[in-house]
């Protein structure tokens, strides 16, 4: 029995089937996580409760394959167990408990009850939880559900694009907690571990393509999981528009052309970075310097210097006229923050994966 909602996410491959342990690729970047999330399955389905990793935190950027870990356990313990009832959650599903009024009749009511009725807990993408006025989200009923849940055996699983010490937008009682249990690290793809994992997909495709091929895609950068079964679903199409078999050049050349019709341009670099941060993109380009607007228009000055071709007058001239030392030094500045601060360093690394 379940009342949660399966979010099946298919790129290209046969949309029928589940996001399976099966279908996920093994490689050194995500083999930690991959074996924790199987030890958790594995324990549900034979309900050794007091033997199961609670709570398991996974984090890495985004198309890591955070996603399809949590959709393989749902599919193996609905599978092997179904009297298990599971229930998934979403962070901005959490939003509103720190953004409605008190007596706006929308409270935590309906997920605190998901909580404490089922045996088996997902929550995603953790670092979307945010306090009012840029306080850390409290979340005091999250922390109760999470003590009663630790107290009856019933395992938890929590995700984020970085880990619990990096969550600075949640109460330290909370990030105390999420850091008790087991916390596994997921990493994107290196240029050997793209290669196998397009060589993989492809044989599952029957897409007959030389290795050649694969290894010159496997050397684009950058972007997950999904851009690649993207660049996959392209070669098929491509396959079957020409005769003759691929090749590095033709390949080449396609990408080339596709690259050029979705180059990052500043309108979409603004409006990522505004919707990451809950920002108008207008305030980006306005002449306001409190901290909540100034940092996102730095990462934003940054993220244009590194994914776009234009000047740094010409990306000052977009973020409202500023000439091109502002958007040296913003450069500058969020190049050493991101050293020190894993949290931001998380986040720029996700975007520049998004819009790259």
């Amino acid at each position: 029995m379940c009342f949660a909602r399966f979010p099946w996410l298919q790129t290209g491959e046969d949309r029928s089937l589940p996001l399976s342990f099966s279908r996920f690729v093994p490689t050194p970047e995500n083999r930690s996580a991959l074996q924790a999330m199987r030890d958790l399955a594995a324990g549900v389905c034979a309900g050794r409760w007091q033997r199961v990793t609670n709570p398991l935190f996974i984090h890495g950027p985004a198309g890591t394959g955070k996603s399809h870990l949590v959709n393989a356990i749902i599919e193996e313990v609905t599978r092997q167990a179904p009297q298990v009832v599971v229930s998934v959650l979403q962070g901005c599903d959490l939003v509103r408990w720190t953004s409605e009024p008190a007596d706006s009749g929308s409270g935590p009511g309906d997920d605190v009850a998901a909580m404490e009725a089922c045996d088996l807990l997902f929550i995603e993408d953790l670092q979307h939880l945010r306090g009012r006025g840029g306080q850390p989200a409290n979340l005091e009923p999250l922390v109760q559900a999470f003590d009663d849940r630790l107290a009856r055996q019933r395992p938890m699983v929590f995700t984020a694009n970085v880990g619990p010490g990096c969550l600075v937008n949640l109460s330290p009682r909370l990030v105390s907690r999420l850091s008790c249990g087991l916390v596994v690290g997921l990493e994107l793809l290196q240029a050997p571990s793209r290669l196998a994992l397009l060589q993989e997909k492809a044989q599952r495709r029957q897409l007959a393509v030389g290795r050649d091929v694969l290894a010159w895609l496997a050397d684009r950068p950058p972007g997950g999981v999904r851009a690649l079964e993207g660049a996959l679903l392209q070669l098929e199409t491509l396959s079957r528009m020409q005769a003759e078999p691929l090749d590095v050049e033709a390949v080449a050349s396609h990408f080339q052309h596709l690259a050029e019709a979705t180059r990052p341009s500043m309108e979409r670099i603004a409006e990522r970075v505004g919707s990451y941060f809950r920002l108008d993109p207008r305030q980006l380009q306005s002449d306001r310097r409190h901290r909540s607007v100034l940092l996102p228009r730095q990462v934003g000055m940054y993220l244009a210097r590194r994914l776009t071709k234009l000047s740094l007058a010409e990306i000052g001239a977009y973020f409202g006229g500023r000439d091109h030392s502002t958007v040296l030094h913003a450069c500058h500045k969020i190049e050493g923050t991101i050293e020190r601060d894993a949290l931001l360093g998380g986040t720029v690394r996700q975007l520049h994966a998004e819009l790259a």
